[in-house]
């Protein structure tokens, strides 16, 4: 639920005319609960040696996370200059 309210509230903002580095708060967002649900793995994978496993998967996740923010700003913008009453 935080992770929608993340991407509405970008949305929103670049709806609002807010600047590009607004994606950098939702971005964090994301990457914050994805990192909390891989703290959740990482002593496992660890423990058997695969530790690298986790370090890529968290650099991935930030990828994504920095995708659907920025997909999401884009979309607020496409939306505010099509149907923001000017």
């Amino acid at each position: 639920m935080i992770a929608y309210v993340a991407i509405f509230g970008t949305s929103l903002a670049a709806y609002a005319g807010a600047p590009l580095w607004a994606v950098i708060p939702g971005t964090l967002v994301l990457l914050t609960l994805s990192l909390i649900e891989q703290r959740k793995l990482s002593a496992r994978f660890t423990a058997v040696g695969q530790g690298h496993i986790m370090t890529m998967a968290r650099w991935q996740n930030a990828g994504e996370s920095l995708i659907a923010v920025s997909a999401a700003y884009v979309l607020g913008v496409i939306t505010g200059f099509f149907f923001y009453p000017t």
